[in-house]
């Protein structure tokens, strides 16, 4: 700490500046994904309140017996969740977040800097590039949850290098296991685009190393150690998706959702500081072409694989044609830029590399001055052109007229809510009753529904969604009881009555005290179920049975991590002692 002092404090007054806005005006902020990722964390938090832990979402995402939290980042999910009750509302859980977030990936950045040799001051830059940049700026503006992975991503530098080497120790192989699982503990879709990445580094190392068997087995148990973390995040998913049908995310069309990395003027963009981010790349291209004999191996693979990133993600990949060849690509990948994401934090450590490498050769001590230099404008450039950005969506949902549904990035259709503005929304951040915030607006997302046949998710799914689970919700008296929900409603007549409820291959319902089984209700098109109500009071409890290999999956994920986590320091503390001897 004390060495990095520097760094700790230059990148925690960046990010206080990039939050400024909501802080000088007590305001927070939630965007696209916001309502998604927050009745996310409502549960985890809820559930940890009441010691009533279960697969199926119980306390959110309108009590349809959903299996949401269980499919995307369980483990962190509830961190989150312990987080929201210890500080006790919206507005100090976002602005706590936002700080850990930013500092964490501005640090990691700078931390791959220092592995990479290079110089603190210029780390630091790196740093506050980074953290100010599209890779990770989604999350202040629309709380997307792929940015955290991707504000992670520097930490694989040193992996990177030490496959490179093909000097495979185990404890090097381990952390590589113990970061992919991380990772995955975020979000799976940044593992399967990652992957690729490390595979050229690999290759090097493996024939560097000549195959030698010991190291073969090191990496092994690195591959082993990252599945047996992420166990808690996959198992769940298999189960799900092997025997249900599920409502995909929405499909995009690829084309128009390409990275714009490479064109110098901007539109449509979430922040301008996309520029700084424009200038690297061309510096990078050029340095490459101008430069490339004088460069090191090494140096030229980690360029040419951020490039190869990059170029993917753009409109000069024919995303028209794949996305005709592939559709299922529209849901599971939805926007190619987030390839260009995963190569920008290497693409802009391998533009440093460059010049660096030309310094050197040429022992030019003003060109290693010009980088420093050049990474100190960029950097003020980007923070400032950011914490602008910031402000100005600040402004905008100040504003008296800002309909709710703009405010939160989306169209009046996939909301319901008595609320019309989103300025009416501000006073639930600032009140100690967490679940005001989720009960006064009902986003509706209708991910990870079972259906009874594909479908493509569009804007009539939302609508069907809204009308069938949002607007019904308030027609049933809702009761959490030990894992699981309870529904109860009066009927007139003694007929089939449509529910506002879900039904997995492994959900348990009781109506009315009996077991019923599939084959007993009527599923429709959007996830809802039918089933014959008696005439007078109905009572009808939802739950979910897990298999035992994804208890027991889970279980073993969780005393992994354990493990790593009080082995961690120990061996962190006995490497650097070694390093000092």
């Amino acid at each position: 700490m004390r060495k990095n002092k520097a760094a700790i404090i230059v990148i925690a007054l960046a990010v206080l500046l990039m939050c400024s806005p909501l802080l000088l005006n007590n305001h927070a902020l939630l965007g696209v994904d916001g309502y998604f990722q927050y009745n996310r964390i409502y549960e985890a938090a809820m559930q940890l309140k009441n010691h009533n832990f279960s697969f199926i979402n119980l306390y959110s995402f309108q009590q349809a017996g959903r299996v949401v939290n269980s499919l995307y980042s369980p483990l962190i999910t509830y961190v989150a969740g312990g987080l929201l009750l210890l500080v006790g509302n919206w507005f100090r859980f976002q602005i706590l977040t936002l700080f850990i977030v930013y500092f964490v990936s501005g640090y990691v950045m700078y931390a791959a800097g220092r592995r990479l040799s290079f110089s603190k001051r210029l780390s630091i830059t790196l740093g506050v590039i980074f953290l100010s940049s599209n890779v990770v700026y989604g999350f202040i503006f629309g709380v997307t949850w792929r940015s955290i992975a991707f504000g992670l991503l520097p930490i694989l530098v040193g992996p990177i290098l030490d496959l490179y080497s093909g000097d495979w120790q185990l404890l090097p192989m381990l952390k590589l296991g113990a970061y992919i699982g991380l990772l995955a503990q975020f979000q799976i879709l940044t593992v399967a685009l990652v992957l690729p990445l490390l595979l050229p580094f690999f290759v090097r190392g493996l024939w560097h190393a000549k195959f030698n068997l010991n190291r073969l087995l090191n990496f092994f148990a690195g591959v082993l150690l990252a599945l047996l973390l992420s166990l808690n995040s996959l198992l769940p998913l298999l189960e799900v998706y092997r025997g249900n049908t599920l409502i995909p995310p929405v499909a995009m069309d690829m084309m128009p959702n390409a990275s714009l990395i490479l064109q110098p003027i901007y539109n449509g963009v979430d922040s301008n500081s996309d520029i700084v981010l424009t200038m690297i790349v061309y510096a990078m291209l050029t340095g490459l072409i101008v430069f490339w004999t004088r460069l090191s191996t090494f140096t030229k693979l980690l360029s040419c694989v951020a490039l190869v990133y990059i170029i993917i993600g753009t409109g000069l990949f024919p995303w028209d044609w794949i996305q005709k060849s592939m559709p299922y690509l529209q849901s599971f990948l939805q926007m190619p830029r987030r390839i260009s994401l995963v190569g920008t934090p290497f693409m802009i450590l391998a533009t440093v590399l460059i010049y660096r490498d030309v310094a050197v050769s040429q022992k030019s001590e003003s060109l290693r001055k010009g980088v420093v230099i050049a990474g100190t404008f960029l950097s003020l450039l980007s923070l400032l052109l950011c914490t602008q950005k910031v402000a100005q969506n600040v402004h905008y949902t100040i504003a008296d007229g800002t309909p709710l549904a703009a405010g939160l990035q989306t169209a009046d259709v996939n909301v319901h809510s008595d609320l019309k503005y989103i300025k009416q929304l501000q006073p639930a951040f600032h009140t100690r009753h967490i679940s005001k915030l989720i009960t006064q607006v009902d986003r509706t997302t209708p991910d990870y529904i079972p259906v009874t046949q594909k479908i493509v998710t569009h804007a009539n799914v939302y609508r069907a969604y809204r009308h069938h689970f949002s607007a019904q919700q308030s027609n049933f008296k809702h009761q959490v009881i030990h894992d699981g929900i309870k529904l109860t409603w009066n009927a007139k007549h003694a007929k089939m009555r449509a529910l506002p409820v879900v039904a997995y291959r492994r959900t348990v319902l009781i109506l009315n005290g009996h077991r019923v089984t599939s084959e007993q209700i009527k599923h429709h098109w959007i996830g809802n179920i039918s089933r014959k109500q008696r005439r007078g009071q109905n009572v009808l409890t939802v739950s979910y049975k897990p298999s035992q290999v994804t208890i027991l999956g889970t279980k073993l994920a969780l005393i992994a991590w354990v493990g790593v986590l009080i082995a961690w320091p120990i061996l962190s503390r006995r490497n650097r002692r070694f390093m000092s001897v």
